[in-house]
């Protein structure tokens, strides 16, 4: 069942709304298509914010050699959606998500058999969610390695890629949700399970970010004089203070962490250093150098910064997550990080590419 182009333009429109409100992306992040023909499909474009697109920023793009229509650029990543509609000819419309519970199961690269208690999930999901091997984003490597699970495991709906996201493959606009939770669900059951403790679930309603931090502004005269030593570097308009429970749980170890998820590693690079408890503002503003945008604090949580209040919470975001994964290595599950060079080079395509496109 392709749909008419029209319709599967306000679809894509209308997803992107929709994984923003969920939580199950931020930002630009992720990408939506929907099938149109045997041939053909719609997408989101590159860079563009979710939350103000039209029917003429959605990207027309052929299934078989990832050409595409107009003169808007299609999302970097649409050689994984195409792979989807040409392998699974009764998918209809894809939604790549950043996911937290999914993404942080995604740095183990084991696949997860969906429990048979969980009947309504294993019918949404399949009985196995498989792990494609680590690919730079947006790159053929990560395209070639979701294509090979996907033709590997033809009874699975969604397939997780290695250090950033699932992929959720729909009959359909709902059904391609329903798999998404249903995924979130499996993995927030999984991931407790695995690293037990009295953990809040970022699913809850009243888990916020938000709620646990404090915001300071470079035009805020008595805001800027309290984080003098960082807002002196021009680059930084926004600095967050924030002791969310993930983040302050790993930062009681009193260790720089590395980052499991790639979307960390293209906002602060490959190591995030952890400085003592009663560290002064100048020793945080030395631990966060010259490109990194985050710094723990040892028993408190982190300070994180941006050249907008926007970025500075999508560090956060994305430093609570990378935290999350850490703490499976915390319980002994041996999760993999994101390789140094390749962090490097996600960390480089961000500064070069998306943080001048998002401007």
């Amino acid at each position: 069942m392709a749909y008419d182009i029209s319709e599967a333009k306000d679809l894509v429109i209308r997803a992107g709304k929709e994984l923003l409100e969920s939580g199950l992306i931020a930002r630009t992040w992720g990408n939506i298509s929907a099938r149109i023909s045997d041939h053909q499909f719609v997408i989101s474009p590159s860079g563009l914010a979710y939350d103000s697109l039209t029917p003429d920023d959605i990207v027309t793009v052929n299934i078989e050699d990832g050409s595409y229509v107009g003169n808007v650029k299609p999302s970097s990543e649409k050689g994984v959606h195409a792979a989807a509609y040409r392998l699974r000819p009764d998918v209809n419309f894809v939604i790549h998500t950043h996911q937290d519970y999914a993404t942080d199961l995604s740095v183990l690269g084991k696949t997860i058999v969906v429990p048979e208690v969980e009947a309504d999930d294993a019918k949404a999901l399949g009985p196995i969610i498989p792990v494609a091997a680590y690919g730079l984003s947006s790159t053929r490597t990560l395209t070639r390695n979701v294509e090979k699970c996907i033709a590997q495991y033809p009874d699975s709906r969604a397939v997780l890629m290695r250090n950033h996201g699932p992929v959720c493959m729909g009959v359909d606009y709902e059904d391609a949700f329903r798999i998404a939770h249903s995924l979130e669900k499996v993995c927030m059951n999984r991931f407790h399970n695995l690293v037990g403790g009295d953990l809040p679930p970022v699913d809850d309603p009243d888990y916020r970010l938000g709620k646990y931090s404090r915001i300071y502004h470079r035009e805020i005269q008595e805001e800027f004089d309290e984080y003098y030593e960082i807002f002196r570097r021009q680059s930084i308009n926004c600095v967050i203070e924030t002791g969310a429970p993930y983040i302050r749980q790993i930062s009681a170890f009193g260790k720089g962490i590395v980052p499991y998820v790639d979307d960390l590693a293209q906002m602060t690079g490959i190591y995030i250093r952890c400085v003592p408890e009663e560290a002064g503002k100048e020793t945080i503003a030395r631990a966060l150098g010259g490109t990194c945008s985050a710094v723990l604090i040892k028993g408190k949580g982190a300070v994180c910064t941006g050249g907008s209040e926007e970025d500075a919470e999508a560090v956060l975001m994305v430093l609570d997550k990378s935290c999350q994964a850490a703490l499976l290595e915390k319980s002994g599950c041996h999760p993999k990080a994101v390789n140094p060079l390749g962090g490097i080079l996600e960390n480089l395509v961000y500064t070069l590419k998306y943080s001048k496109l998002k401007g």
